[in-house]
């Protein structure tokens, strides 16, 4: 089996010795990354292409601040994979954080945001639109997404499981 180089830049870590921001102090890094205003006025895709079901699931979203946005609302919707591919970027960054606050403080919904961060393929292979989705956000938005995926993977995997994040097979004395 050859060995494949990942795209890693949301799944890069802190230096040793530090640990992933508490869930606390991360809702506040998540909120000051991003902006409540503006609210993007259409969630269509800049080529047309129209998914309805997922127009039908983002009814909801438009004319909303973010904050607004419970969890609740991305449980009850196709997955943010699809919504990721099938809205315009703006549209999707703007309301990501909601995902990742509510995730913050109901982790049995992690999912959730790693199917909206995360390449979706079963490899997770970072190809070309999930590159242009990653390399959307600013720097301040990465650190938020990158500390909120160090807290995801320290809430995980206890057991020497499978890393939701990057996948690797841990046991517990690696």
């Amino acid at each position: 089996m050859t060995s494949k180089k990942r795209d890693t830049r949301f799944m890069a870590s802190r230096p040793s010795g530090q640990s992933p921001t508490a869930p606390e102090k991360l809702k506040a890094v998540v909120r000051a990354a991003f902006a409540v205003f503006p609210i993007p006025a259409d969630h269509r895709r800049d080529d047309g292409i129209a998914n309805y079901e997922v127009d039908d699931d983002v009814l909801k979203f438009p004319g909303r601040v973010w904050t607004e946005i419970a969890l609740d609302h991305w449980i009850r919707s196709i997955s943010p994979s699809a919504i990721r591919r099938a809205t315009n970027s703006d549209f999707f960054k703007y309301y990501l954080p909601s995902l990742l606050v509510g995730v913050i403080q109901h982790r049995d919904y992690s999912y959730l945001a790693l199917d909206a961060l995360l390449p979706d393929n079963p490899m997770y292979e970072p190809r070309s639109e999930w590159k242009g989705f990653r390399t959307s956000f600013s720097v301040q938005q990465t650190e938020a997404i990158v500390s909120f995926l160090e807290l995801i993977r320290e809430s995980s995997a206890p057991d020497g499981g499978v890393d939701p994040v990057t996948q690797d097979t841990r046991t517990p004395l690696s």
